[in-house]
């Protein structure tokens, strides 16, 4: 049924269960995986600032997710790949991007963790994870963050 996997990844725990979550299902299912890291600043993070800087070490933190993700790849024999994506301009939709490599790549499936925000905390911050289920035109499992009585569930 799926034979091509995206998992978005930003280097949180949760990405990481996430990440784990879409290498045993490419495995046990023979499929491909497509992990991306989309390369994030906050405009509120910038604000009069020279952004280069922060950029630049986002780049070098995906680079590091990169080698991370094709070792696991190659550890497990999963065919795949690693793409770092740089959401430009500054402050641009994260979901937006995950849809968009997910349709390039003709994904049957995205695999994405929740940060399990709440409140106040997912009204000022968002949801990535949400934005992307709904903007999506695939079908999306939504990883809960380690240690929750949901995560037991998905798993």
């Amino acid at each position: 049924m799926y034979e091509r996997i995206l998992v978005a990844i930003d280097g949180s725990p949760t990405a990481d269960t996430a990440f784990d979550y879409a290498l045993s299902l490419a495995k046990a299912r023979k499929a491909k995986l497509h992990v991306l890291f989309v390369v994030d600043i906050p405009v509120a993070y910038i604000s009069d600032a020279d952004p280069f800087p922060f950029i630049e070490a986002l780049r070098i933190q995906g680079n590091s997710i990169r080698e991370r993700a094709m070792k696991r790849l190659n550890d497990e024999k999963v065919a795949g790949d690693v793409e770092i994506r740089e959401l430009l301009p500054l402050g641009g939709d994260v979901a937006f991007q995950i849809n968009a490599a997910a349709e390039e790549w003709q994904a049957d499936l995205i695999v994405i963790g929740t940060h399990g925000r709440r409140g106040v905390r997912r009204l000022t911050l968002g949801s990535v994870a949400e934005n992307c289920a709904r903007q999506a035109q695939r079908p999306v499992i939504l990883i809960p963050p380690p240690g929750t009585e949901e995560f037991a569930e998905v798993l």
